[in-house]
């Protein structure tokens, strides 16, 4: 969320309405819902408070939505039901049962008695679908029209009830039993004569999703048939809802912050807004597991302790190889996770893509195993070419196991429908370094000492 140049502070907020709060409140009313919550983001919880009783209240909906939820739960919970209800009437259905997730369960019940039968109706609904489905992601604003109607009819309709909905991209076309046949553009209505049938002009293969499927499914849609806005059927084929494309650019930034959280064994309910102690038990989690994997890699570098003593050079050389393993399968890690989170590859394609990275891990090791087999005869002659040999031997084994687990662990934890980002990164750096160790100590063991 980015500031605005010339936003003013909240203490200059606070200060004008200490004076003239009604001045303070249209200060507030200019600014964009975004940098509203910036202001909010920036000031302290008594100031905050403050500031959401200036905003006016058609206008804090928009605002609270634009914040992280554990700040929207916050401030809500400082408000009567009565005001929260208020609020959400001059939402969008979808974006009013987003705020009211974050209320406080028990007073839920409360907040939608206190709602328009109208709202409610819109509402309520939508509250039964998963967060992270089409219907979750759903509002129940738009536009239809019967498929026999003619365009002026649709026109006429059209002035008296378009101004109630936002962003109204598409006309959607049902019969007289509300089953969606289809829709077409707002210009594909005006360039077209009073006296023709809807049924003419309907675009009877427009795309449209059911509210069970999952998000990451919709975003796709989106991105194949690039359009505005997404109609949701029932099972019946009835139009229950549509999803607009600002929800899905909101998707696709979770999509990604959760797949960039979970590889570095994040929760991805991490936020600034948390308490310390909240963040630092999710975090503890897994710091516990990176602590098992780490000694059991110390455990394997303690196998060969005798070697170490012998060959100092074996210390300083051996983090070289676990670390270039490391940065290589998280290399390709990135790559597949990425690609199955995009749908671009899947288990029909999974063995071209495993085939491709163990191909390019191959290359990079020969070439990187040459290099430090190079240095490493140089930088200890006193062992002889045979230890740049050792590491060279080492570097290329550890690349290759690097490859083919940054492959097959997110690929194989997709097959057992486990979240690919969950757990790979930590999979994945204890293979690299129990492999890089053995390799090159176990080599040099061998070869050196024997």
């Amino acid at each position: 969320m980015k500031q605005h140049h010339n936003l003013p502070r909240p203490s200059e907020i606070l200060r004008q309405a200490s004076v003239n709060p009604d001045r303070a409140t249209k200060t507030l009313a200019k600014l964009h819902p975004n940098e509203r919550a910036s202001l909010l983001l920036a000031c302290k919880e008594s100031q905050r408070d403050a500031l959401v009783q200036l905003i006016p209240q058609e206008l804090l909906g928009e605002t609270l939505i634009e914040l992280p939820e554990p700040l929207q739960a916050d401030i809500l919970a400082t408000l009567p039901p009565e005001r929260i209800s208020d609020v959400m009437e001059h939402m969008n259905s979808d974006d009013a049962t987003d705020l009211l997730q974050a209320v406080d369960k028990e007073l839920i019940p409360q907040v939608i008695e206190q709602l328009e039968p109208e709202e409610r109706r819109g509402i309520e609904p939508l509250l039964a679908y998963d967060e992270e489905s089409a219907g979750g992601l759903m509002q129940a604003e738009l536009f239809k029209v019967r498929h026999d109607w003619e365009i002026r009819r649709v026109l006429a309709v059209l002035r008296r009830w378009g101004r109630d909905i936002e962003n109204l991209n598409y006309v959607y076309v049902v019969d007289q039993e509300d089953v969606f046949i289809g829709a077409f553009t707002l210009q594909t209505l005006l360039l077209h004569e009073p006296d023709v049938r809807v049924s003419s002009i309907v675009e009877r293969r427009f795309p449209r999703a059911t509210p069970g499927q999952d998000q990451e499914e919709v975003v796709r849609m989106f991105e194949k048939y690039q359009i505005l806005a997404l109609p949701v059927v029932d099972e019946n084929g009835i139009l229950v809802g549509r999803i607009m494309a600002d929800d899905i650019l909101d998707v696709v930034q979770e999509e990604a912050t959760e797949d960039m959280y979970r590889l570095a064994a994040l929760s991805d309910d991490d936020d600034m807004t948390e308490p310390v102690l909240t963040t630092a038990r999710r975090r503890g989690v897994w710091l516990a597991v990176n602590l098992m994997t780490a000694i059991l890699a110390s455990f394997v570098v303690s196998r060969f302790s005798s070697a170490i003593e012998q060959v100092v050079a074996l210390a300083i050389l051996m983090p070289i190889v676990a670390s270039m393993g490391g940065i290589a399968g998280t290399q390709t890690l990135t790559v597949i996770v990425r690609g199955i989170a995009l749908g671009r590859i899947t288990l029909a394609n999974s063995r071209q893509a495993l085939i491709k990275e163990v191909s390019v891990s191959l290359v990079s090791g020969i070439a990187f195993a040459a290099l430090i087999g190079l240095i490493a005869s140089i930088w200890f002659p006193e062992n002889g070419p045979m230890l740049g040999m050792i590491i060279a031997a080492a570097m290329l084994i550890n690349l290759l196991a690097a490859g083919l687990a940054g492959a097959l662990i997110p690929l194989t934890l997709q097959r057992l429908h486990i979240d690919p980002a969950l757990a790979s990164g930590t999979i994945l750096t204890t293979v690299t370094d129990v492999v890089g160790f053995c390799a090159f100590l176990g080599l040099a063991t061998h070869f050196l000492l024997n």
